[in-house]
């Protein structure tokens, strides 16, 4: 009896162990699995969807899957794309599956948008994936179904309201727009809400509670029947062109999402500057002789200054040309990564007094003004000081021959 029992104990064992490793080695080393839980969507002309859609490795190795779509020939102007993720993300041709706990399965997102104008019917689309060398090919259908409308919430569910108190700001480049949003749970239960936004390339945008203003949000728990302030700050690049651009921002919660469509209104920014070339206020002239300098003329703004004149405030009697005096616009210097030239010349009249005086120097623009004051020191002639000495060199000769026939009498 017992060695019947001792046997069975060594069939049974041997069994598993065969299970086991037999279990093992079917295990392929390149596999995978694609697949979606919604094979079947209903959905309306003005709906917007997007459907998970799962990538598994089956296998013991690391594997590159292409993805591609066929859409029905009826679908012309729909658009549907694979993407990484349902708000701003890029779309997807192909993924690596690696063999991680992280990398080993992957969920992308499949958005199907109508047109405005498709016929209500039945339509056919298709996920195709494949290995780089074709020999693994898999196919997932999707069936849509669409109708001339709207898809109605289930009874009792009233989703989320999303609303914008202000949906036009203006602002100057690379200054904060700050829009005022308002979102309500109108439902009885508690929802988490996600946000998404879409801006343009070079753009930064961020949510905070409107009074927590440290605080950027991607989501928020709104209780059942709830209401929250935010604030969307939107901040466009320095050197954008002025102009409006639109802004898009989202609410999704699980049952209902809400899209608003808001515009920057970019104004530009207008700075004036300049300087003499060498960076000095103060200016040495001779009295009689014209002394010629550069000025520096440039725009610290994001657009252009128009109609800049110059012109200066200056002492009776005295000269100061500037060369040119007028200029069409002043570009931007971050643009054009150079200073507007400017030669001026200045005359003291010949029998200025030595000493300092100021000149003040004006640029004045449509958009925008500078002003300068120089310190101009006058110094008397080097020949005049020539001239002196000679004359006090005769009088000295004469005194010397006054003298001299002095002593002979």
């Amino acid at each position: 009896m017992k060695k019947s029992v001792i046997c069975s104990l060594v069939i049974l064992t041997f069994l598993l162990f065969t299970t086991v490793f037999a279990s093992a080695d079917e295990i392929p080393q390149r596999g995978f699995e694609i697949y979606t839980q919604f094979p079947g969507i209903m959905l309306g002309r003005e709906d917007n969807i997007s459907v998970d859609v799962v990538l598994v490795n089956t296998g013991k190795k690391d594997i590159d899957v292409i993805l591609g779509l066929e859409k029905d020939k009826k679908a012309k102007g729909w658009e549907v794309l694979l993407k990484n993720s349902e708000w701003s993300g890029f779309g997807v041709k192909g993924v690596h599956l690696g063999t991680g706990k992280d990398t080993k399965k992957i969920t992308i997102k499949l958005k199907i948008k109508p047109t405005k104008n498709a016929e209500t019917g039945n339509y056919q689309f298709k996920i195709l994936a494949s290995t780089p060398d074709k020999t693994i090919q898999k196919t997932v259908p999707i069936s849509v179904t669409l109708t001339g409308e709207k898809i109605s919430k289930p009874k009792g569910e009233k989703g989320i309201e999303f609303s914008a108190k202000y949906p036009t700001m203006e602002a100057p480049a690379g200054k904060k727009f700050t829009f005022e949003l308002s979102l309500k749970n109108k439902e009885n239960k508690e929802q988490i809400v996600n946000f998404g936004t879409k801006i343009p390339n070079g753009w930064v945008a961020y949510l905070t509670p409107k009074w927590e203003g440290d605080k950027k949000i991607n989501s928020i728990k709104l209780d059942k029947n709830a209401s929250e302030s935010l604030n969307l700050t939107v901040i466009p690049p320095t050197l954008v062109d002025k102009g409006s651009y639109p802004i898009e921002v989202y609410a999704q919660s699980t049952d209902d999402k809400k899209a608003l469509k808001l515009k920057s209104k970019v104004t530009g920014t207008y700075k004036l500057n300049m300087i003499p070339q060498d960076k000095r206020f103060n200016v040495d002239v001779v009295a009689g002789e014209e002394k010629t300098f550069t000025l520096y003329l440039w725009n610290e703004g994001s657009d252009s200054i128009e109609d800049v004149t110059l012109y200066t405030s200056k002492p009776d009697g005295w000269s100061v040309k500037l060369d040119p005096d007028k200029i069409n616009a002043v570009q931007p210097i971050e643009k054009i990564q150079k200073p507007e030239k400017v030669k001026v010349t200045i005359k003291a009249p010949q029998r200025t007094i030595p000493g300092d005086y100021m000149i003040n120097l004006t640029a004045a623009g449509k958009q925008d003004s500078k002003n300068i004051e120089l310190r101009v020191t006058v110094n008397t002639s080097t020949t005049w000081g020539w001239v002196g000495i000679a004359i006090i060199i005769i009088v000295l000769l004469l005194l010397v021959g006054i003298f001299a026939k002095l002593k002979r009498r």
